[in-house]
């Protein structure tokens, strides 16, 4: 068997968590008008290591209180992280010269996440959600596509 006019195109990806923004659920205690207030920080809430993480505790969620009225939170802005992710996506072609050499025919796969990796959602940042520090979610699965492509 030939490996002749074949193509694999592979795209490694691995991303660390992105910054969260943990809330008060909207409400604008700050009466600042913004609606983007965050909470008051009342227990260490970095206390978790990475193996300490779950699904159910991201981070410690008794950590945080709502702000009283008329004050802004201490929690300052992207002091959480979420999880990262690992993607391995793959596409794989190759195009051939038909009878009448005018004509190519492109056939196409393209493979998404191929390792079936479960990467985590972010947790609900959400102080007023009853799933508050819980991660829900999960990413994309495996995705595969076919194509065949005709050039005359």
């Amino acid at each position: 068997m030939t490996t002749k006019d074949w193509q694999v195109s592979p795209l490694f990806t691995l991303l660390s968590g992105l910054p969260l923004q943990i809330s008060d659920g909207g409400v604008d205690n700050s009466r600042s008008g913004q609606n983007q207030d965050r909470p008051n920080v009342v227990l260490p809430w970095n206390q978790t290591t990475p193996s300490d993480q779950t699904l159910k505790e991201w981070f410690n969620q008794a950590a945080f209180a709502v702000q009283p009225i008329g004050t802004f939170g201490n929690l300052g802005r992207n002091a959480i992280y979420g999880p990262g992710s690992i993607s391995l996506d793959v596409a794989i072609s190759r195009r051939f010269t038909l009878p009448k050499e005018r004509f190519k025919l492109e056939a196409r796969s393209d493979f998404f996440n191929i390792m079936n990796h479960g990467n985590w959602s972010n947790p609900t940042t959400s102080i007023t959600s009853s799933t508050f520090g819980q991660i829900t979610t999960f990413g994309s699965p495996r995705i595969i596509q076919m194509a065949l492509k005709l050039f005359f």
